[in-house]
């Protein structure tokens, strides 16, 4: 893969970052606000999603600046997704389930942590039986993406099931978007034209789930203060 980058695409790199990120963290605001005990659970998935992409755009950059490949930055993204979406997912899973009436019996930090430890246990064995090789990062990226998905359709049914379609449809535009740009990602040569359509695409599915996560996190909080969180 042609592994070429320029200063301005670099640094453009940190703002689908900065955008998913503050989704993310308007989301765990709901998660806590619903489930308190879920919120450190959801706030630690939210730091290590962000920390993740933030390392990769960092990596882009040195890239960009040096021509150096640090391997361990562009990594952490695999390290860190992984585990960080599962949290995300299993805490608003947590979370919904209390604003229906239904609090799980079971501990979030345990279920969560063990998912995201069975994960991580045979991405680790993985990359100690073929350290040349890429078979770990196939079970992180899996992870990732199941986590993900999982996470924007729990979204969507929420904000479907509050009567906010709006909400719904920015949702699906983000997923819409990671699936075109996995698509993309796979194309061999990964021309500086093609990363600029990447990024840009990347940047308004992170803004469109941005408004959504918080759109959904504002009304979700004010029904609950309220005590009118109905679901139609």
């Amino acid at each position: 893969m042609n592994e070429q980058y320029t200063v301005p695409l670099a640094l453009q790199d940190f703002m689908p970052v900065a955008l998913s990120s503050a989704g993310l963290f308007f989301l765990a605001e709901m998660m806590a606000r619903a489930d308190k005990a879920g919120r450190p659970v959801a706030l630690l998935g939210a730091w290590l999603i962000m920390l993740g992409g933030g390392l990769k755009a960092a990596w882009k950059l040195n890239m960009a600046i040096s021509g150096s490949n640090v391997a361990w930055m562009s990594d952490a993204l695999f390290v860190l997704l992984a585990p960080g979406f599962i949290l995300m997912a299993c805490a608003l899973r947590f979370a919904q389930l209390s604003m229906d009436g239904r609090p799980p019996r079971t501990s979030l930090p345990v279920v969560a942590c063990g998912i995201a430890g069975v994960c991580m246990a045979l991405a680790a064995g993985l990359g100690a039986a073929m350290p040349s090789g890429s078979a770990w990062k196939f079970v992180l990226l899996g992870a990732t993406t199941v986590a993900n998905l999982a996470l924007s359709g729990m979204c969507i049914v929420q904000a479907l099931r509050m009567g906010r379609r709006e909400v719904a449809a920015l949702f699906v535009t983000n997923v819409v978007a990671v699936l075109i740009l996995q698509g993309l990602a796979r194309i061999p040569e990964q021309t500086i034209s093609l990363q600029w359509t990447e990024q840009i695409i990347n940047t308004l599915s992170g803004a469109a789930f941005a408004y959504a996560a918080w759109k959904l996190s504002r009304e979700t909080q004010m029904r609950l203060v309220e005590g009118r969180l109905q679901f139609a």
